[in-house]
This record gives structure tokens, C-alpha cells and sequence, in this order.
């Protein structure tokens, strides 16, 4: 049988080993519940109406999470980069249809896991149950502090602190879609850019 590092799974391994150790057992269930998946640029790997509710972790590459409007307009929500979880949380704690859709932004490896696996293997083991509850509070103090940013932060200040928290991925990530995600105009974004390189 394959172990779970032979199965591509090193990555989710050793970000949870940071934290709790893993028994075989515990190793060989979240294997079991798993889908290792190479995604290519520009794939979806969840789309809007969707009643699918599956979690991402991201094991290398760069995914981001959107909502388009009735006029095609996108807002992107989240950039996801290494060690990062995705997904869309109304459709994953309410019964509703996704409004997100996540896409890979680069070649991509993720691990996929529906929702009702992940809940019964933290009912198996309240140690990762504790683990992931402490990364959705992370996750929500996140979305929180970029909505106080929205609202607080000038646009340069905004587009510094992306590149501050996603340098490896600013120049493959298209200048509309980060535009979007700092709530500015691609024009303000060329602004900024040529702002601080004048500087």
C-alpha cells in the first residue's frame, strides 16, 4: 500500500505534522478521504451554482476564489499559495449554491476533500478538528482585516501590502484580477506601479 507521502500527499502532511503528530491510522483515513489533483492554468476547479462543498488545500501553485456579476464583472475575493486552505464558505456551512468560483492561476498540485469526509474525520480525531478550527478563525481574521483594509487603506498602501503577502505571484497574476481584488481600477493599478517606481 501506498504511504501518503508516496501518494503526493507530503505537502498536507507536513503542514499538519507542524502543529499535531500524525498516527499511521490518522495518516491512512485522511488518504482514504483525499483527491490529489494537478490543476493547469486557467482550470476551475469550482464553479458558481455549484451545491458541490469541497475544501482545497493548496500544495503548490496559486488559486484564487471570484464572484462575477450579472454584467460579467469579476471581484476576486482570495488568492490562495502554498499551505493554503480555499473554498466557498456559504456553500460549505449554509445549503446553499456556490456564488464563488475557484480557479488555478498557475500549474497547481491541491488536495480536494469534500466537506462531510473532512467533518467525520474530525469527529474521528478532535486533534485536527481543533487544527482546522484554528485555521478557519485565521482565515476569518483575514477576511476581516482585507475588509478593513478596503475601506481604511489608500490604493498604493493596498497594493503594497499584496505584494508584501503574494511577492512570489504578483508578476504571474494578471493585472485585472488584481486590480479586483484590491477594489481599484486596472488604470489606478498602473498608477500605483509607476508611482513607486518613480519613487
Amino acid at each position: 500500500m501506498l504511504n501518503a507521502k508516496q501518494n503526493g500527499m507530503e505537502e498536507i502532511i507536513e503542514y499538519i505534522e507542524r502543529s499535531i503528530p500524525l498516527s499511521d491510522q490518522m495518516t491512512n483515513d485522511l488518504r482514504a478521504i483525499s483527491i490529489v489533483k494537478n490543476a493547469e492554468k486557467g482550470e476551475f476547479l469550482l464553479l458558481e451554482n455549484s451545491k458541490r462543498k469541497i475544501q482545497i488545500f493548496v500544495a503548490s501553485g496559486c488559486l484564487r476564489s471570484f464572484y462575477k456579476t450579472e454584467n460579467g464583472k469579476e471581484h476576486t475575493l482570495q488568492f490562495a499559495i502554498k499551505n493554503w486552505w480555499i473554498g466557498d464558505y456559504i456553500t460549505l456551512f449554509k445549503k446553499e449554491a456556490s456564488i464563488m468560483s475557484i480557479e488555478s492561476l498557475s500549474h497547481s498540485k491541491v488536495i480536494l476533500f469534500e466537506h462531510k469526509d473532512l467533518e467525520n474525520l474530525y469527529a474521528k480525531y478532535p486533534e485536527l478538528a481543533i487544527l482546522q478550527r484554528q485555521g478557519l478563525e485565521n482565515r476569518i481574521s483575514a477576511l476581516q482585516k482585507r475588509v478593513l483594509s478596503m475601506l481604511a487603506l489608500t490604493a498604493k498602501e493596498k497594493y503594497q501590502k499584496f505584494v508584501d503577502e503574494y511577492e512570489l505571484f504578483e508578476k504571474v497574476i494578471p493585472n485585472y484580477q488584481i486590480a479586483s481584488f484590491l477594489g481599484i481600477t486596472p488604470e489606478s493599478l498602473s498608477r500605483v506601479r509607476k508611482e513607486i517606481a518613480n519613487s
